[in-house]
């Protein structure tokens, strides 16, 4: 699936997410060095990196699992570095998990119990879950347990739930991963639709065509630090990018 053209027209000037020399190491060995990224709204920016190169620690310092021991996380011009994780997510940021991470009931109750817990009034809530069961193409699926979907339909009602909160930022875990070539295009496709929705979205694969298809930029972590950044066509002029992840296949 080709990105043809530009769904949300973001605003270069403003950032609206924003993480500032983050540093981070587990047992004296460092895993982050100084990284600073930025994201505006509507943009959909990518993180490369080889296993091991720190993007899941990144990830877990965004959303507040661990701390990190230097550096800033701002969204929307505020300092969330210290906030608990429930505070961070009402503040925006939403987090998609590589895991197959739903609750043991129907698709309608997956999202209808979200909705409780985020939305005022009954009617609210109802309207909030059918839009998002139409948006997502999961109207027929309605009322089928979560224990019996597909890969594909369990990251689209993921996806639908994530945009209960009405996030400002989405982090997104390897969507695309173990599924078949058709699922990652229906998949990409939805990934479009949130960015339509405004939010920034950050998301990690280790497929590179399949996030280059989608993205606007993308960061390449290696060596604990930010090692290429720019568009795909950018970075893959990167010869550093080159040795320590893409290798010479895409040495153009």
């Amino acid at each position: 699936m080709k990105k043809g053209f530009r769904i949300i027209k973001f605003k270069k000037n403003k950032p609206i997410f924003q993480i500032r020399d983050i540093s981070k190491s587990f047992d004296g060995r460092p895993i982050l060095k100084k990284i600073s990224m930025e994201m505006n709204a509507g943009e959909i920016v990518g993180l490369l990196g080889p296993n091991g190169s720190g993007k899941s620690t990144l990830y877990s310092i965004i959303i507040g699992e661990h701390q990190a021991e230097s550096g800033k996380i701002y969204i929307n011009n505020k300092d969330v570095s210290e906030k608990p994780i429930h505070e961070r997510a009402k503040m925006g940021i939403g987090y998609l998990s590589q895991q197959r991470s739903v609750f043991g009931m129907s698709v309608y109750d997956n999202l209808l119990g979200v909705c409780q817990l985020s939305i005022k009034g009954v009617q609210n809530q109802i309207a909030m879950v059918e839009k998002l069961l139409d948006e997502f193409n999961l109207q027929h699926l309605r009322k089928i347990h979560s224990t019996v979907l597909s890969g594909g339909e369990v990251k689209r009602l993921m996806m639908a739930r994530i945009l209960v909160n009405k996030p400002s930022v989405i982090l997104l875990d390897e969507p695309m991963s173990a599924l078949d070539p058709i699922v990652i295009q229906d998949i990409q496709k939805y990934i479009l639709k949130i960015q339509s929705y405004g939010c920034a979205i950050l998301v990690t694969d280790h497929q590179v065509q399949n996030l280059f298809d989608i993205v606007d930029r993308a960061y390449v972590l290696g060596e604990q630090s930010i090692i290429a950044q720019g568009t795909p066509k950018e970075i893959l002029k990167s010869s550093k990018a080159i040795e320590l992840y893409f290798g010479t296949k895409y040495n153009n």
